[in-house]
């Protein structure tokens, strides 16, 4: 019913029953309340759409709609025809590549052979004052996000990064630096970037155990901005980890002293919040979501596995938990310590690097079997590791 028949109604009413003068006075003026408001919010539309600024916003939401469905494109290995007219069952198959990367920014890329265990041999000194060289599996056709310890984030192709001889003796001097840190930041992570559409969250952790959550629809404001934050409260903290993650996760992080915990993802919060409570000499050494009938696999600095179910780890109901101890007392006091964890399945594998700058990749059966790392050549100390998931090689679409 229209406003002008709603005050006919009204003045009869008033003319019926003068004393509801009062209430039909009120009802008229919240009704005109309303409909200024919503006259103002009209004005605002028309004045955006006259001057550009809406069409603008309009097309840049069309813009990144569109580079969601391009990651998509990729991660499936095809183009816009094969998603309109997509076969029933379709093998699709894509090389997987082993990027290293260090905290200045260097990244090599290298494709990996089935057969092949000796990836190759970086140069210069492994065990420094700046972070180890870092692992990361991929496909040849994803996307790769850059995250900076300031908080600036980058986007990439992991095919733009030239491809280096697989069991070669390689020189950072020679690597690609798509992106070079600015003053007073250093590379935090390397992330594959391609599942964001079909992802919920962000998932920031940093080295001292503090978490925050967002919501990857504003991933469109955060490609635009190059800027996620750091995830960091104090100045000494810094970034360590970014993940996409899905509604109902769970995620864990394990620390350098041996600690792990395990938590849901919709429980964390929107603000930087202490996850784990450290001791002043630990730090996280992994952070990652933890599909069901995992297992959670950590490799001490001297080789030697540990690993656990991932539902015997325990859900922390709280911040600053202090977590599960999954090196004994009696070990801490030997120096043994964590360097590295992942989530497993037990046909993946683990690449490793050791002291020497040696990579080679392991079976994760083997290395659960043994309780150890071992390779011709193993000089006993491990670096750095990266996990490589058994459907990495090779994907299959359905529909």
């Amino acid at each position: 019913m229209s406003f002008t028949k709603k005050i006919d109604e009204w003045m009869k009413e008033v003319e019926e029953r003068p004393e509801s003068a009062a209430t039909i006075v009120r009802l008229a003026v919240r009704r005109l309340r309303d409909l200024s408001e919503q006259n103002e919010e009209l004005l605002a539309e028309n004045i955006a759409l006259e001057n550009g600024t809406r069409v603008d916003e309009y097309q840049k939401r069309i813009t990144h709609l569109e580079y969601q469905l391009d990651m998509l494109k990729r991660r499936f290995g095809m183009d816009g025809s094969k998603l309109d007219n997509l076969p029933i069952a379709e093998e699709i198959t894509s090389t997987l590549n082993l990027l290293v990367y260090n905290s200045l920014g260097r990244i090599f890329r290298v494709e990996l052979d089935a057969d092949v265990k000796e990836v190759g041999t970086l140069t210069g000194e492994m065990i420094t004052d700046h972070e180890p060289p870092r692992l990361l599996a991929v496909t040849s056709n994803e996307n790769l996000l850059l995250l900076f310890t300031s908080g600036r984030v980058e986007t990439y192709l992991a095919s733009d990064i030239p491809m280096m001889q697989l069991g070669g003796t390689w020189t950072w001097e020679h690597a690609a630096l798509p992106s070079e840190p600015h003053a007073g930041e250093v590379l935090a992570c390397v992330i594959p970037f391609s599942r964001l559409p079909l992802s919920d969250f962000f998932l920031q952790v940093s080295r001292r155990g503090f978490t925050k959550k967002g919501l990857t629809s504003l991933s469109e404001s955060i490609l635009n901005n190059h800027f996620i934050g750091r995830g960091a409260v104090h100045k000494s903290d810094q970034p360590l980890d970014l993940t996409l993650s899905r509604n109902n996760d769970l995620a864990a992080l394990v620390t350098y002293e041996g600690k792990v915990i395990a938590f849901d993802v919709n429980d964390l919060s929107y603000t930087t919040d202490e996850r784990i409570k450290l001791t002043a000499t630990d730090y996280v050494v992994g952070a990652f979501t933890l599909p069901a009938n995992s297992y959670v696999l950590c490799v001490t600095q001297n080789g030697k596995v540990i690993h656990r179910e991932s539902k015997s780890i325990d859900l922390a109901k709280s911040s600053a938990s202090k977590g599960q101890a999954l090196i004994p007392p009696t070990r801490l006091e030997q120096g043994v310590r964590f360097m590295g964890a992942a989530a497993v399945q037990e046909s993946d594998q683990i690449a490793i690097l050791d002291a020497a700058g040696r990579i080679n990749i392991h079976d994760v059966s083997a290395m659960m079997g043994s309780g150890s790392v071992s390779a011709e050549g193993w000089t006993g100390v491990a670096v750095s590791m990266g996990l490589i998931q058994a459907d990495g090689r090779e994907r299959r679409v359905e529909s």
